[in-house]
């Protein structure tokens, strides 16, 4: 049994699938769509340069350098420290030079602080031995998955600064917090129950829970791409 309901094993590719977390990451993709359909989507080539950065940043980057020895939950067995700090490096540097690109086209350096904000977050939170393990906990997680995207999406789409994205990062935050604490919860189980597969039924539930909470998370970026959560209150 796997340690989550994605894992891949039996390659190297197998493996990047599943660092990748794909249906976490897409889901703090979706929180950044909503931060850019709060205000009605001003420029779609942006919010698709802004994500691209975040799944650098995010997807790749952060993921790869929690699987550094010593770091979160090892799901690799054929990708090297070596591999995984450059495909880290990489990705983090590609993801920094995009937000760059970003704040130049839009003409927009007020905001450049948010790429380094970001950034030290890719590097904190899977650091489990940065300042004692200080961000390494599920409250930073939640502000730098789920409050954070929202924001800089807000922000990046009317290219002012203001408060009224506050109620619905609030909400992205409190569904990380739900995500991270299933996640860790389900893993326990597989872990714990590794060795019997028949008690993969006690890690059904909060994983079908995770499932729904991921869609329920794209569902709200579509309703806010279209319009529909343009100016709403939560």
């Amino acid at each position: 049994m796997g340690q989550t309901w994605y894992q891949a094993t039996g390659s190297k590719w197998a493996e990047f699938w599943t660092i990748l977390h794909l249906p976490y990451t897409l889901m703090s993709l979706s929180f950044l769509a909503i931060g850019f359909g709060l205000g009605g989507v001003t420029r779609w080539d942006a919010l698709l340069g802004i994500a691209a950065a975040y799944f650098l940043g995010l997807g790749l980057a952060a993921h790869s350098f929690d699987q550094l020895p010593g770091r979160g939950s090892i799901y690799v067995k054929q990708l090297t420290p070596r591999t995984l700090t450059i495909v880290g490096t990489s990705a983090l540097v590609g993801g920094i030079l995009l937000g760059i690109y970003w704040m130049l086209q839009l003409r927009a350096w007020h905001l450049i602080w948010m790429i380094p904000l970001q950034s030290f977050f890719t590097y904190s939170y899977p650091n489990g031995k940065f300042l004692n393990g200080f961000f390494h906990t599920d409250f930073w997680f939640s502000i730098s998955f789920g409050f954070i995207p929202v924001m800089v999406g807000a922000y990046v789409n009317t290219l002012t600064i203001g408060l009224t994205f506050i109620p619905w990062a609030l909400l992205a935050a409190l569904l990380s917090a739900i995500e991270i604490t299933l996640s860790r919860h389900s893993r326990q189980i597989r872990k714990q129950f590794q060795e019997q597969p028949s008690m993969k039924l006690l890690a059904m539930k909060p994983e079908r829970a995770l499932q729904l909470l991921c869609l329920a998370s794209y569902l709200l970026a579509l309703l806010a791409l279209a319009g529909l959560l343009k100016y709403a209150g939560v």
